[in-house]
C-alpha cells in the first residue's frame, strides 16, 4: 500500500509540473518568465538592469542572441571547439542524423553513445550493440527528435537548432562513465576571469557534486542543496591535466560574460562535452544568497553579438550539418 500511495504521489505531483509548463506557455511572453522566476526564486526578475547570476541567465533565455543556438548545438559546436582550441578536444563522431532507422546501426562500432543535439539529459549509453533492441532504439531515438526542448523550461536559444541525434565513441572506465568537470567561467567588464569547477560524478548511479576553485580549494558557497559531495579521492583531488582544461574552457568563454563549459577526463585526454549558456535554466540557488549577486557581478554587461573571428568560426559551422547527416 505505502508503494502505490508513493507511486501515486509522484504521478500527481509529474502531472501538475507538465500542467504547470503547458500554462506557463500559453501566457503573454513577460508573464511566463516573471512566473518562472518567481516560482524558481521568490521574487520577480530585473529584465531591465539584471545584477543576479540567475536574473542574467533567465535575460538570456527570454531574450537569446544567435550564438547561443550556434554553439549550444552539439554538431555546431564542434567546429568552433576545433578553431578555438583544436579537434583533438572533440569527442570523437561517428554520425549525426535527422532521422534514425535500424540501417545506420550496421555502420556503428558495437560500442557507442547516443545523444541529442539540442537537450539535455537524451543521452543513452550503448556499452554492448548486441545485446541491445535496435529497434527499441531507433524508437528511443526518433521520439528524442520530435521533443521541442525549448519549451520545457523556457530556454528559447534551444528552439533555433535543428534537431539531430549525434553517435559518439563512449568514454568508458570499468567504473562507468568519467566524472563531469563543469568549468564555470565568468569574464568581467574588468580585471581577471574567474573559474570555479563544478564536479559531477555518478551520472548514472549514486549522483555527487563537489566544488572547487581554480587552484582546487574549497568555495566559500554550495551550488543547489541537494546532491552529497564525493569523498572518492579520485574526485577530491586536483586532476593532473587541471592547468590544460581550465586553459581550454577560458579560451572558448574568452567571447563571453559567462558560460560552462563542461569537460571530460578520459585516459589522460581532454575532452569538450559542451557549451552551456544557460546552466540548469537559472533555476539553482547560491547558498549563501549573497553569492548569486557576486557572481552576477563578475558576469560582463550588457551582452554583445559574438563578433570577429569566433563568429566567422561559428557561421562556417553551418555547412557542417550535410558532412555529417547520414551514417556509413
Amino acid at each position: 500500500m505505502e508503494i502505490l500511495r508513493s507511486y501515486a504521489e509522484k504521478t500527481i505531483e509529474k502531472a501538475r509540473s507538465s500542467l504547470i509548463s503547458v500554462s506557463l506557455g500559453l501566457l503573454p511572453e513577460v508573464v511566463e518568465y516573471q512566473l518562472r522566476y518567481l516560482k524558481r526564486h521568490g521574487r520577480l526578475c530585473n529584465f531591465d538592469n539584471p545584477e543576479r547570476l540567475t536574473e542574467k541567465l533567465h535575460h538570456r533565455m527570454r531574450y537569446p542572441l544567435p550564438h547561443f543556438s550556434r554553439l549550444a548545438d552539439k554538431v555546431l559546436a564542434r567546429e568552433y571547439i576545433r578553431d578555438t582550441v583544436g579537434e583533438k578536444f572533440n569527442v570523437p563522431l561517428y554520425g549525426a542524423v535527422e532521422m534514425i532507422t535500424a540501417s545506420q546501426f550496421e555502420h556503428l562500432p558495437n560500442t557507442f553513445v547516443m545523444k541529442t543535439n539540442n537537450s539535455s539529459g537524451s543521452v543513452r549509453i550503448v556499452p554492448d550493440k548486441s545485446r541491445e533492441d535496435i529497434a527499441a532504439l531507433v524508437s528511443l531515438g526518433n521520439s528524442w527528435l520530435r521533443d521541442d526542448f525549448s519549451k520545457c523550461r523556457g530556454e528559447r536559444h534551444y528552439k533555433a537548432i535543428r534537431p539531430q541525434v549525434l553517435f559518439e565513441q563512449a568514454l568508458l572506465t570499468d567504473a562507468g562513465p568519467p566524472a563531469d568537470y563543469k568549468i564555470h567561467v565568468f569574464n568581467p567588464a574588468e580585471g581577471d576571469s574567474y573559474l570555479f569547477v563544478q564536479v559531477i560524478n555518478g551520472r548514472f548511479g549514486r549522483m555527487t557534486q563537489n566544488l572547487y576553485s581554480a587552484d582546487w580549494q574549497s568555495l566559500p558557497f554550495r551550488l543547489g542543496g541537494t546532491l552529497p559531495q564525493s569523498t572518492d579521492t579520485a574526485i577530491t583531488t586536483a586532476p593532473a591535466n587541471l592547468a590544460e582544461m581550465l586553459d581550454v574552457a577560458s579560451r572558448l568563454a574568452q567571447p563571453f560574460g559567462y558560460c560552462r563549459v563542461d569537460l571530460y577526463l578520459f585516459e589522460g585526454h581532454v575532452y569538450v562535452g559542451e557549451i552551456t549558456f544557460t546552466p540548469g535554466a537559472g533555476a539553482f540557488k547560491l547558498y549563501p544568497a549573497e553569492w548569486d549577486r557576486k557572481l552576477g557581478a563578475l558576469f560582463r554587461w550588457p551582452e554583445i553579438p559574438m563578433s570577429g573571428a569566433a563568429e566567422v568560426a561559428s557561421e562556417r559551422s553551418g555547412h557542417f550539418h550535410n558532412a555529417v547527416n547520414e551514417l556509413g
